[in-house]
């Protein structure tokens, strides 16, 4: 049985659908007996839809795609 952490942990990759089909199983089991779980899941379904949808209306100017990557770049190799 799979606990809450566990749960939340596996939220991205149930809804792309990417998980095992046992782990598919186990995760909506734990949603039929879990509340708080499935409203946070209804909430993440909902929130990641919107930006979505919000990401493919938005054209981002290339000077900030230019500042954002340079960012991420510099970032990346200060942790790495």
């Amino acid at each position: 049985m799979i606990c809450c952490k566990e749960c939340l942990d596996l939220l991205s990759d149930y809804l792309d659908g990417e998980l095992e089909p046992k782990t598919c199983a186990s995760l909506e089991e734990h949603f039929q007996d879990c509340p708080p779980c499935i409203a946070f899941l209804n909430t993440f379904k909902t929130s990641t839809d919107i930006c979505r949808g919000t990401l493919n209306q938005v054209e981002i100017p290339e000077i900030v795609q230019a500042k954002l990557k340079e960012f991420i770049t510099e970032n990346t190799r200060k942790k790495g």
